[in-house]
Order: structure tokens, then C-alpha cells, then sequence
């Protein structure tokens, strides 16, 4: 219960920095005591783009896309390197956020059962409890993990090489775009836009990409001084369980 409280606790305070409107989240009347800004009883605008940041920014984090722009920008210019990196990562949220849509917009064609549920929401729902029962269950073994993305990441940019400052990008692009297509994020972030609000999702997760890739290209190695690969797991399972749990709320409520 600690670790969640600590985590949800994280949750309620991104939704409150990143300064939405107020009369965007009221709540509805009965789930006005289970409701948590940004997490559960919002608004799914508010709901998207907190899930969106938190899940993509732990997901990401000694992600080997990380790694990529981390051993790059040591090589190469860093604004160029973001702007390759982020670039290919805004494309893939897009890409997974209309492969959601198009989920759920299956869903709406099924035709209306006894109980009339939301398969789309279930499912996605189902996706993020693996998701955090895995990446938990990962956890004790994340620093060798990390240890091992790192690596991978260094065999890609070994045998990376550009001359102008548009190949540069465009490589980038490319070598970044290839690693996370199919990857925890990709699969995640279709998750929850058949789930919440596609527009919510999409500023979220992008947000939280450019975040993470931002400290990626100014040096992600600090990061180990104050944070393990093992707490950023535990953090990162935790808040997928969270989000899961939320969805269903959000369904059955």
C-alpha cells in the first residue's frame, strides 16, 4: 500500500502541474468519491495525458532508445540528435494512438451485448496489468537488463554514421524509429488511447517522451545517482497496475 499511495501520490501531482483547465475534470456525481485528479473520476482528457506522461516516461527511461540517444549525443551534435530521436517518437505515438482508436472504433461495430461492456476498455485494461505484473516481476533484475539495452544501443551506434546535419536527423529518425516499433511504450500507448481521450494520450505520451529524451541527450547517466533501474521499474510496474485499475473503475463505476 505504500509504494501505491507513493505512486499515486506522483500521479495527483503531474495532473496538477501540468495545469489543465479546472472545470475540464469535474467529476460525475457518483464517482465524486472515488475521484483523483488525473487518475480515476476526470475527465478523460486530463485521465489521458497523465497516463500518457507517467507510463511513457518510466517506460522509457534505460529503454534502449534512451540509451540510443544517450551514446549519440555523446558523438554528435545534441540538438540534432533530439531532434531525430523525439521526431521518430512523436511519429510512433501517433501511429499507436490511431491503431487504438481504430480498437476502439472496432468495439463500437460489435453489436450491443446483455451487458453492453466495453471490450476495448477491458482489453486495454487487461494489456496494463501485464504490462505492470511484468515489468514488477522484471524489476530485480533491472540492472542487468539495463546493462543489456545499453549494450544493444551501442552495436546500433557503432555502426551509425552520417555526414550533413540533415542525415544526421534523418538516421536518427530511422535507427530510433526501428527499436520502438513493437516495443512496452508502443504497445501501452494503443492501450490507453482505446481507452481514454486520444487527444489526451497523445499530449501525454509525447510529453513524456520529450522529457525522457531530453535527459537522455544531456547526459542520462546522472540519472543512476539518485534513482536505481530497480526503483524506476517498481515505480513504472506500479503505476501500469494503477492505470488498469482505473480503467475499470472508470467502466463499472
Amino acid at each position: 500500500m505504500g509504494l501505491l499511495g507513493s505512486v499515486a501520490a506522483v500521479a495527483l501531482a503531474a495532473s496538477l502541474a501540468l495545469g489543465l483547465p479546472a472545470e475540464a475534470a469535474a467529476p460525475a456525481a457518483d464517482t465524486a468519491a472515488l475521484s483523483i485528479p488525473g487518475i480515476v473520476g476526470d475527465s478523460p482528457l486530463r485521465e489521458g495525458v497523465v497516463s500518457g506522461f507517467l507510463l511513457i516516461f518510466f517506460s522509457e527511461i534505460g529503454d534502449k532508445t534512451f540509451f540510443i540517444a544517450l551514446l549519440l549525443a555523446l558523438k554528435q551534435p545534441k540538438q540534432l540528435v533530439f531532434a531525430g530521436t523525439f521526431g521518430a517518437l512523436a511519429v510512433m505515438t501517433v501511429v499507436s494512438v490511431l491503431l487504438g482508436q481504430v480498437l476502439h472504433q472496432v468495439d463500437e461495430l460489435v453489436p450491443a451485448s446483455a451487458g453492453d461492456l466495453p471490450y476495448d476498455d477491458l482489453l486495454a485494461a487487461a494489456l496494463l496489468v501485464y504490462f505492470g505484473v511484468k515489468t514488477l516481476q522484471d524489476a530485480k533484475d533491472a540492472s542487468e537488463s539495463a546493462a543489456e539495452e545499453k549494450e544493444e544501443a551501442a552495436e546500433v551506434v557503432d555502426s551509425f554514421s552520417a555526414q550533413s546535419a540533415m542525415q544526421l536527423v534523418l538516421s536518427t529518425f530511422a535507427l530510433v524509429f526501428a527499436a520502438e516499433w513493437g516495443d512496452k511504450s508502443f504497445l501501452a500507448t494503443i492501450a490507453l488511447a482505446a481507452a481514454s481521450s486520444p487527444l489526451g494520450v497523445t499530449a501525454g505520451a509525447v510529453a513524456g517522451h520529450g522529457v525522457a529524451t531530453g535527459l537522455a541527450v544531456a547526459g542520462g547517466g546522472f540519472l543512476s545517482r539518485y534513482f536505481s533501474e530497480q526503483v524506476l521499474q517498481y515505480v513504472g510496474g506500479s503505476l501500469f497496475l494503477v492505470f488498469a485499475a482505473a480503467t475499470v473503475i472508470d467502466v463499472f463505476v
